[in-house]
């Protein structure tokens, strides 16, 4: 089997990602294929593991995946090595949260998106919400959807927004993946 050595710089993971036709796992990915580096060191080809990352990355960021097979031919590795290499990879990272809970947090991205679609667009009433589609709904949420919108302080709104967006990745990532792919957000703490 001819080895393809992917080179292990960044700007080599950016390559790899428009090879594949996922630039948007690129960032998780990178961090996937540095978590690799640490804790398999040599169990695997450069190869086998840059293509693992990349799908691994495109699982947990529920981005659009890529076609394993010609992805396989294009680093000429065996897909079972790659699919070994991504089974090794996960248990070696905490797993992503469950499905109810991503879709409840999704769900919450969604109306609070709305609601400062709604806010920017100097609308008054919120969006209409059936019973059923607010079970479950985080309660200071369901809150916003019964009063007016001129009464919704919309930075803090943002701010709200963001932190529901970085809960949904971290949901969809699992904890420790999302703090290789964020350093600096672990701990609640940014260098200044």
């Amino acid at each position: 089997m001819t080895r393809n050595t992917a080179p292990q710089n960044g700007s080599s993971v950016e390559q790899v990602a428009q090879q594949l036709g996922c630039p948007d796992v690129t960032e998780v990915a990178r961090a996937v294929a540095d978590h690799a580096d640490t804790v398999l060191d040599c169990e695997y080809d450069r190869a086998v593991l840059t293509v693992a990352a990349f799908r691994l990355a495109a699982t947990r960021g529920r981005h659009g995946s890529f076609d394993l097979e010609a992805a396989c031919r294009e680093f000429s590795v065996e897909p079972a090595d790659v699919t070994r290499a991504k089974a090794t990879l996960s248990a070696t990272l905490q797993p992503p949260a469950d499905e109810g809970e991503i879709r409840t947090l999704r769900r919450a991205v969604i109306t609070l998106r709305e609601i400062h679609a709604m806010i920017e667009a100097g609308r008054t009433n919120a969006p209409s919400r059936p019973g059923s589609s607010l079970e479950g709904l985080d309660p200071a949420l369901a809150s916003l959807l019964e009063q007016p919108l001129d009464r919704i302080d919309q930075a803090t709104l943002e701010t709200h927004i963001e932190r529901l967006e970085a809960d949904l990745e971290m949901a969809r990532l699992g904890t420790e993946l999302y703090a290789l792919v964020h350093p600096a957000e672990e701990g609640g703490c940014t260098e200044q």
